[in-house]
């Protein structure tokens, strides 16, 4: 269950790219132990916020806190999924496995036998040694996800993990997901699939042209329905307001 004790700390963090304002403002924690969603339509500046916490850019304006530092945390505390996979796709998918294991600290026979631990469990034993260019979407989904985690970080940032899946590999990830959580890890994810987020997560904070649109409990917001009526009822109004205001139809 999450806790009081706050691991994760953004205040009035704000990105500017030239004429577009990718995140404006926005302020949010994530307590040590806790299942947090950032939902918001395309476009929203949800993978730009993500981007500045593991500091591949850095705000404008604002703080980001680990565990009450300014300081960056540290890579081997951190699991990291990106949007925008970045594996080499001529390597071997066990080398690749053991390789991130092994950058972030993981000695090098441990990594092996968690990168054939993790294969197993993903049923892709039988193609350890192919290269990750000749798997699907969804299996090559699944070997940047154990890259990402098997070192059981600290906090596990998650931008779309169920990409590519198939409806039996997304509640096997569900499971991973809980699994990490239960072991100690915090999860900060990012996912348009409302149903699964409506099953995992202690609370969502949804963003909408860079700024904060709604930010609650889960179980407070279905308690009125489900996450996706509610989440698309509030976009849509936001989107109308937004168009009023600039005096084009929505």
């Amino acid at each position: 269950m999450p806790t009081t004790d706050t691991f994760l700390s953004v205040s009035n963090v704000r990105k500017q790219y030239a004429t577009v304002l990718a995140v404006s403002d926005i302020s949010f924690h994530v307590a040590r132990g806790e299942i947090v969603a950032l939902l918001g339509p395309n476009g929203a500046g949800k993978t730009t916020l993500l981007r500045m916490l593991v500091r591949i850019t850095r705000p404008d304006s604002g703080t980001i806190k680990w565990d009450g530092a300014d300081a960056p945390i540290s890579p081997m505390a951190l699991g990291y999924l990106p949007e925008d996979r970045g594996l080499y796709q001529d390597i071997p998918i066990r080398k690749t496995i053991s390789y991130f294991a092994r950058l972030r600290g993981v000695p090098a026979p441990q990594a092996a036998q968690r990168a054939d631990e993790w294969l197993e469990r993903l049923g892709l034993s039988d193609r350890a040694g192919e290269k990750l260019g000749a798997l699907s979407k969804g299996n090559q989904q699944k070997v940047q996800f154990a890259a990402a985690i098997l070192h059981g970080p600290r906090i596990a940032i998650l931008d779309e993990p169920f990409s590519g899946l198939d409806p039996v590999n997304q509640e096997a990830f569900l499971d991973i997901v809980r699994e990490l959580r239960d072991a100690g890890t915090t999860i900060l994810l990012s996912a348009h699939q409302m149903s699964l987020v409506e099953r995992v997560a202690d609370r969502v904070f949804v963003m909408h042209r860079g700024r904060e649109l709604l930010h609650a409990p889960t179980s407070e917001l279905v308690s009125g329905g489900s996450l996706h009526d509610i989440y698309v009822e509030r976009v849509r109004a936001a989107d109308t307001a937004w168009a009023a205001a600039q005096g084009v139809t929505a």
